[in-house]
């Protein structure tokens, strides 16, 4: 009796009945969506008539097939090849694989996680205080952000490992930053994002005093502005004040000269 292939059917029946007890923090091989996965069934090759079925978590999705027996999957050699596997494919997997007399040849059980790729995450910056936040954000499904890992570059040199936000304080930092948001088969990197919040240099000056300047240069034509107008103002009331003592003294000098040529 073979000992070691009747304990190996043990614990491979063992995991198909309680598929729960397995996750993808146990993985024994990580597939990148759309890849092909490969499972191994002999130790030499592969006989025409010698059998082999594979399940998924307790299903069968190969039966009884030989290497001449259409079905899933393409039989290579001494393999069985998958081809362009999706997100559903993850999963637990025995392979069992018999001779033409019914021998066991081959038992084994894997845990197979399969993973989308990584969008391109986006680097968010708030500034509060003097102090900088920084958050790396990245698009994925819910059942794949678990298995995302994050790790951050300061001037191209790494900076922090497996967080997802950091705070520094401003003060003259002028370092340029990106994250790396990666799973076990793909990572992506963001766009450069330089920590500058409450000084920045336009032209060599600090842009801090620079709208000072600006401001206070607005506030001095406004006031230019205003003062003209009352200058521009209290001139015009004096001429019209004078225009109006004119008239009056005109009218003063009229009415004398016909009182006097009435008298006479």
């Amino acid at each position: 009796m073979n000992t070691k292939g009747s304990v190996t059917v043990l614990f491979l029946c063992f995991l198909t009945l309680f598929p729960d007890l397995t996750d993808c923090s146990t993985c024994q091989k990580n597939i990148l969506e759309g890849d092909n996965l490969t499972f191994k069934l002999t130790d030499r090759p592969l006989k025409d008539d010698d059998r082999f079925t594979i399940k998924k978590d307790n299903k069968a999705v190969v039966r009884k097939k030989n290497n001449k027996q259409e079905g899933l999957g393409i039989v290579k050699n001494d393999s069985l090849e998958l081809q362009h596997v999706n997100l559903s494919n993850s999963g637990t997997y025995g392979v069992e694989v018999f001779d033409v007399n019914g021998t066991n040849l081959k038992s084994y059980s894997e845990i197979i996680c399969v993973y989308a790729k990584v969008p391109k995450p986006r680097v968010n910056i708030t500034c509060q205080d003097e102090k900088v936040d920084f958050r790396c954000d990245v698009e994925v499904d819910k059942d794949q952000r678990s298995a995302i890992s994050y790790s951050w570059h300061k001037n191209g040199k790494e900076f922090k490992k497996n967080v997802f936000n950091f705070s520094i304080n401003a003060g003259e930092d002028k370092s340029v930053y990106t994250c790396t948001a990666q799973n076990p088969v793909h990572k992506s990197t963001s766009d450069p994002v330089e920590a500058a919040c409450f000084k920045h240099a336009v032209f060599g000056i600090d842009t801090k005093w620079h709208k000072v300047r600006i401001i206070a240069g607005a506030g001095g034509f406004v006031l230019l502005f205003v003062l003209i107008i009352v200058v521009v103002t209290v001139a015009c009331c004096a001429c019209r004040l004078k225009e109006e003592q004119q008239r009056v003294t005109d009218e003063e000098a009229l009415r004398t000269n016909n009182l006097h040529s009435v008298t006479q």
